[in-house]
């Protein structure tokens, strides 16, 4: 299935509300067309305005064959023992569940009233899409391709802790890209450092 979840609208991306539908997920391929080129996605990120809906979620996806991978639980505290300090207005309710495929659904939710998801969600809704990561095999080439699309790394290197290499990407309207090098294949689909990195990279938007 070749057909994409998202509106692109003067650069930003919004679910269309009719594919954010467990069933579309579970019958996706994960290759989408996305800002003029065809891609592999990663993992597709979803919000929930609370963390019963996101539970909820996550149930009818493994009804669908999914295999929870992290969570449910509130990033840090339950994922990283040894986290480093970390602003509190950016932790998070999270969830990630892994298709058969490999493809990867991540669903996000508030953890506090005026946190970080919160205002997201206040600003763009739970159509809104906080990042999509897409997979590359050469880091330098895949953010030298975005660069040409009007999209600027948020940092002067990528982000390597052995398991993960990811660099994100952000265009002139804030829509933030991620892509990623998987070199991990074991049950952890996400670490604390690749979380770490990305939520401090949103807060910039």
């Amino acid at each position: 299935m070749l057909i994409s979840p998202f509106i692109e609208d003067n650069g930003r991306l919004t679910y269309r509300p009719e594919c954010k539908y467990p069933d579309f997920f579970a019958q996706s391929t994960f290759e989408i067309d996305l800002f003029g080129d065809r891609v592999i996605v990663d993992h597709f990120v979803l919000m929930f305005s609370d963390q019963d809906s996101l539970k909820n979620y996550g149930n009818a996806l493994v009804d669908r064959g999914a295999k929870i991978s992290e969570g449910p639980g509130k990033w840090p505290d339950d994922f990283c023992a040894e986290a480093e300090p970390f602003p509190p207005e950016l932790a998070m309710y999270f969830l990630s569940a892994v298709f058969p495929c490999g493809g990867i659904i991540v669903l996000l939710a508030p953890n506090s009233p005026e946190d970080q998801n919160q205002q997201f969600l206040k600003q763009r809704g739970v159509n809104g899409v906080p990042h999509i990561a897409i997979r590359v095999d050469d880091m330098d080439r895949a953010v030298e391709k975005w660069r040409n699309k009007g999209f600027i790394p948020l940092s002067t290197h990528p982000q390597n802790d052995g398991s993960l290499c990811q660099w994100f990407v952000r265009n002139w309207a804030g829509q933030i890209i991620e892509l990623i090098d998987r070199r991990n294949h074991g049950q952890e689909t996400f670490s604390c450092e690749n979380i770490r990195g990305l939520r401090l990279s949103e807060v910039q938007t």
